[in-house]
């Protein structure tokens, strides 16, 4: 073989090499940022369940309870302000549709659905809510398909 053949089969192997080490290196960086969304997510989820106020809204929408008219404006707004961010990360592609109903949208749902919750001193007016009503309206269509066919939904679930 002579030096010139040699010279092309070594080019060939590191342009080889460096194309795999490249590949590689897309591969590992599409895995961290899939993880780092999923540990985001898995923080917003622990903060949403640990909050003693979102606790005690959650229960009272179950039923629709009356007392939920007597929640303070304040607790309201940080519960609908939740689903805004949850909203957010939806409309940033951080999340997907599937994974946001599963966590957060039937809360939401049942948040919409709400006589009590939705008062003279807290009217339900989509022109203050408009990312709150957007993610509602995302969230129906998911679960109209999530009850469609759920084994289906949940295994066509990515992070």
């Amino acid at each position: 073989m002579s030096l010139e053949n040699m010279t092309h089969v070594a080019t060939i192997i590191g342009v080889a090499a460096a194309v795999a080490t490249f590949a590689g290196a897309l591969l590992e960086y599409s895995r961290s940022a899939v993880l780092q969304r999923i540990e985001y997510f898995a923080r917003i989820k622990e903060q949403f369940l640990r909050d003693a106020a979102f606790a005690e809204l959650t229960e009272l929408l179950e039923t629709d309870d009356p007392r939920l008219a007597e929640v303070s404006v304040r607790d309201k707004f940080r519960y609908l302000y939740f689903f805004e961010e949850v909203a957010l990360l939806l409309k940033a592609r951080l999340i997907h549709d599937k994974v946001a109903c599963y966590m957060f949208g039937y809360y939401a749902l049942l948040c919409d659905r709400s006589q009590s919750f939705w008062s003279s001193s807290f009217p339900k007016d989509e022109a203050y809510w408009l990312l709150f009503f957007d993610f509602v309206n995302r969230m129906r269509e998911v679960e109209r398909l999530k009850n469609a066919n759920p084994r289906a939904f949940v295994a066509r679930m990515r992070p």
